[in-house]
């Protein structure tokens, strides 16, 4: 053996130690930063910030191909700059759900539900609605389109949380005819008015939601088997109903088959996300969204991520959504109000649901439904509803109790952060169980209780006399005792001698 081999195998123990210490070490760092009051909200932020990030840098490498694809019309940065809109706007409103409190959600459920259902409707009506691609799913306002759809996603997520907290507040989830009347019947409802745009990749949102309210409430595992075999037969049904559908079910599977025809959306998607390598081309050097690659900024931008960063971007995309779930269930864990662990859980699995279905079928794991990735395709509506869930999110961070804790202690001691004072964010207030209906009932039989007891109370005033007495006459002396007992037996005696006197 050398002397270099032989330092080398001096030096390799004491390096293994080295970074078996610093990986100790760091562990208790990362729970110290996990025990921080405000810690869901700083990770909800990173993860969206990153996300957003992702989203702008493609809509800026897009641009160009997407004014290609609207026939050369317009700025080449027209889409950055609607993006760039669009951000502006999603704060403001990110703004807004920021301030709210649980409480305002809750009463934001119902008027929601009702503009959603009229939305739906008034999409549907010829001169309202507007038809792409043989599809109306758009209503134009001004100078930007909207999509009642998503809309309805937020309105069904708050009125079905609002809905079980309030059964589960009276006890009466315990039935399954509560559990599932009338939550089921209105997911059915809303589900029929968007397929009759129609819009499978949506209808399967609301199926998500809907999966995530039943399994946050804890729904017995036979029951939720069997609500999601029911909703995977109608989504088949559905499926097979139109052709084109019908065609993109079958040749997922293999889409080389028909790689011009229904297989062309996942081959184009596989050839791009392939060319991209480890480091991809570059940022904004991929050929794919130049007429190859379809709807290259909405549906299929992961496939252009691939291509442009390679693998270590897609997997930075992973690890974000990935990070965006686990806050988002730290949020259910840590907080205690029903209706926050119910719509919390619920918008958690369905945006990181809605991204496993496109990432899935961008990659080839499932057949193509159309189905945008949160926070980085372009869109408008979409990406607007999503500010407001994440403003929502952050809104329930705040809430927990610990976060509650620090918020009055720091309001208490005037430590309040500028940016909180800036934004006039307002203090969170700590959650307070509402009394069970019944509660009342329960207290009045207490007060007969209560007076029954006084009755009783009162009788044994009338007998302490009496067992003051009876307690004097077990005090008396022992004289007096037998003089008593001598008069009883001579008084005996009297009277017998007095009946043989008369029997004589």
């Amino acid at each position: 053996m050398t002397s270099t081999e032989r330092t080398v195998t001096d030096r390799s123990p004491s390096f293994v130690d080295g970074l078996r210490h610093r990986l100790h070490d760091a562990a208790p760092a990362g729970r110290r930063f996990l025990d921080r009051p405000y810690a869901s909200v700083q990770l909800l932020l990173l993860a969206a910030s990153g996300l957003l990030g992702f989203g702008v840098l493609m809509a800026v490498s897009t641009t160009i191909a997407a004014a290609h694809d609207n026939g050369g019309t317009g700025s080449i940065w027209g889409q950055g700059i609607k993006e760039a809109e669009f951000i502006a706007l999603g704060l403001v409103i990110f703004w807004i759900a920021l301030r709210m409190s649980p409480r305002a959600f809750r009463m934001l459920a119902y008027p929601m539900l009702g503009l959603a259902v009229i939305a739906l409707v008034a999409v549907l009506i010829p001169g309202i609605g507007v038809g792409v691609y043989g599809a109306r799913r758009w209503i134009d306002i001004g100078p930007m389109q909207l999509q009642p759809s998503e809309l309805a996603k937020v309105a069904m997520l708050l009125w079905g949380a609002d809905l079980l907290a309030r059964k589960q507040q009276l006890g009466t989830l315990k039935r399954a005819r509560h559990l599932f009347i009338p939550l089921l019947p209105g997911f059915a409802i809303i589900s029929l008015f968007v397929m009759a745009e129609p819009d499978l990749g949506t209808t399967c949102c609301f199926m998500l939601i809907l999966l995530g309210l039943l399994w946050m409430i804890g729904m017995p595992l036979r029951y939720f088997t069997v609500v999601l075999m029911v909703i995977a037969a109608a989504i088949t049904a559905l499926a097979v109903a139109a052709p084109y559908r019908l065609a993109r079910l079958t040749n997922f599977t293999d889409p080389f088959k028909d790689a011009k025809g229904a297989g062309y959306h996942t081959v184009e998607g596989l050839y791009a996300l392939a060319s991209g390598g480890l480091f991809g081309v570059g940022l904004g050097q991929g050929t794919s969204k130049y007429g190859w690659v379809p709807n290259a900024n909405s549906d299929y931008v992961f496939a252009i991520i691939g291509e442009e960063l390679g693998l270590i971007g897609c997997l930075a995309v992973l690890a974000l959504f990935g990070l965006f779930a686990y806050t988002g269930m730290r949020i259910v864990r840590r907080n205690a109000d029903p209706f926050v662990r119910l719509a919390a859980g619920g918008a958690t699995i369905w945006l990181c649901g809605q991204a496993v279905i496109n990432i899935g079928y961008v990659s080839g794991l499932l057949p193509v439904t159309g189905i945008p990735l949160p926070m980085i395709s372009a869109g408008g509506t979409s990406l607007l509803v999503t500010f407001f869930v994440l403003g929502m999110l952050t809104s329930f961070a705040r809430h927990e109790a610990a976060a509650v804790s620090a918020a009055r202690k720091s309001e208490r001691r005037d430590r309040r952060t500028r940016l909180e004072r800036w934004c006039r964010i307002p203090v969170p207030r700590a959650y307070v169980a509402p009394k069970r209906r019944g509660a009342g009932r329960a207290a009045r039989p207490t007060s007969r209780s209560g007076s029954n007891g006084d009755r009783r109370r009162d009788e044994g005033s009338r007998e302490e006399p009496r067992r003051r007495a009876s307690a004097a006459s077990l005090r008396a002396t022992p004289q007096a005792s037998q003089r008593a007992a001598g008069s009883a037996r001579a008084k005996r005696v009297a009277e017998t001698a007095t009946r043989a006197r008369r029997i004589s």
